[in-house]
């Protein structure tokens, strides 16, 4: 195992508690913080760490620069029966979509359905949080969000013109728990070509192009020219065309990413929109039927005979919600790296390190 491969298990509980007052120490109100931290270490319990404590540091840095503003101020532009539109003012990216889930699923209670568009955001980094938030108020939740930079090429082309767009569906499902898929429409997200980067390992043919438009397995030259391609080609590529009409040009944003920097610099907003969906499921059968129907179609996607003998069946979040229940229990083994540098952060802004 490389240096960047060691891991230090880190009770789940203890890291919270650390991630809460790191953000708080930068100003954020205590229930921000604990909105803004959460999202990050689910990214952790579920083995995501390309969005888990790696991410979190870029966002504390924001933070800190003023790029994701400490003290939210959300405008509600309008707010009419099942829909509302809200304008984040630059706010963190994680608290303006928790709070506008919770509002899409407060309006999906009374009309049956509930949808929050949001503009001038940052980036909710995790999309399946708040897919998921939905669904354990039992609702089919689903999420749509522009990203913070251009990096994926129309079919045909070389030029990055649409961010890769993540789209997030969560439903309950009985005692299999929730159906959570979450996908970008990229082959594969920035943060996994950086990590590959760091690791010094090829990524897979068919995730990028380098700065002559042709394909390329070197991580270090997919991040120079930043042009990630599309899943199954003009198909994703349509898709985050349509994630970006159902938020920034509905939103009344500007649309295409006009100056999209990423997460850096850190002092720049990136304003982005998404757009959180609630289906109140009561709305049309008792919550009970509709997860026993659920259990009785995952049931028979995982009876499907798998193609190498003993091979296992999965649908989508099962190994992720898996991941979380060991990882809740079990401690969560954070890149030691990134632990270091969590901790340096906890000390240049007086906060205790992990289990002191």
């Amino acid at each position: 195992m490389s240096g960047d491969e060691q891991r230090v298990v880190i009770d789940a509980a203890a890291l919270r508690r650390h991630c809460v007052a790191l953000v708080e120490a930068l100003g954020v109100a205590p229930e921000d913080a604990a909105a803004t931290a959460e999202v990050f270490l689910q990214a952790e319990l579920m083995g995501e760490e390309s969005h888990g404590m790696r991410l979190f540091l870029q966002v504390l840095g924001r933070i800190e620069a003023g790029g994701d503003r400490a003290s939210t101020d959300i405008t509600v532009v309008r707010d009419r029966g099942a829909i509302a539109l809200w304008d984040a003012n630059c706010s963190i990216g994680q608290v303006t979509a928790v709070r506008a889930m919770a509002r899409a699923i407060d309006k999906a209670r009374e009309h049956g359905l509930g949808l929050v568009t949001v503009r001038n955001a940052n980036s909710l980094t995790s999309a399946k949080h708040y897919a998921l938030q939905a669904a354990r108020a039992g609702m089919i939740g689903f999420v749509y969000t522009t990203a913070s930079r251009r990096v994926m090429p129309p079919p045909g082309g070389r030029t990055p013109v649409l961010g890769n767009n993540p789209v997030a569906v969560a439903a309950p499902a009985g005692r299999h728990g929730c159906f959570a898929l979450d996908m970008a429409c990229t082959s594969a997200a920035v943060e996994r070509i950086l990590r590959a980067r760091d690791l010094g390992i090829p990524i897979p043919e068919g995730w990028a192009l380098d700065r002559e438009g042709r394909d390329t397995t070197d991580p270090a030259e997919a991040l120079k020219s930043m042009s990630l391609l599309p899943f199954g080609g003009y198909k994703a590529f349509g898709i985050a065309m349509v994630n970006e009409i159902v938020t920034g040009i509905l939103g009344g944003a500007v649309a295409g990413l006009p100056g999209a920097n990423g997460f850096q610099p850190a002092d720049l907003p990136m304003r982005i929109s998404f757009t959180l969906q609630a289906i109140d499921i009561t709305a049309f059968q008792p919550r009970e039927a509709f997860e026993q129907r659920m259990e009785t179609f995952l049931d028979t996607i995982k009876a499907a005979e798998p193609r190498e003998p003993g091979g296992t069946i999965l649908f989508p979040g099962e190994r992720a919600l898996g991941e979380m229940t060991r990882r809740s229990d079990s401690g969560i083994p954070v890149v030691a790296k990134t632990l270091a540098a969590l901790q340096a952060l906890a000390m240049r802004l007086g906060v205790a390190g992990v289990g002191s």
